[in-house]
């Protein structure tokens, strides 16, 4: 499958207007630079149902409480 001119140029653009953007956002300066910060994050964000790194351990905070964290980090036992 080769790859025509007219599918290299919509690639190319599509490069610049991602550049374009994500410079745009760094400067957050105008409003076309906080809408452009806007897409970005929407774009990044994760849906929390299907995020693997969330830990409903920690969610539910059912974690150690900081004198139990002490205890645990020195090696004591119960």
């Amino acid at each position: 499958m080769t790859v025509t001119d007219k599918q290299r140029k919509r690639e190319r653009r599509g490069a610049a207007l991602k550049t374009w953007v994500a410079k745009r956002s760094s400067r957050n300066k105008t409003m076309i630079d906080r809408w452009c910060r806007r897409m970005i994050e929407k774009a990044v964000k994760t849906d929390p149902d299907k995020d693997f790194m969330r830990d409903p351990m920690i969610d539910n905070d059912e974690g150690f409480d900081p004198d139990e964290l002490d205890r645990f980090q020195r090696g004591e036992t119960g």
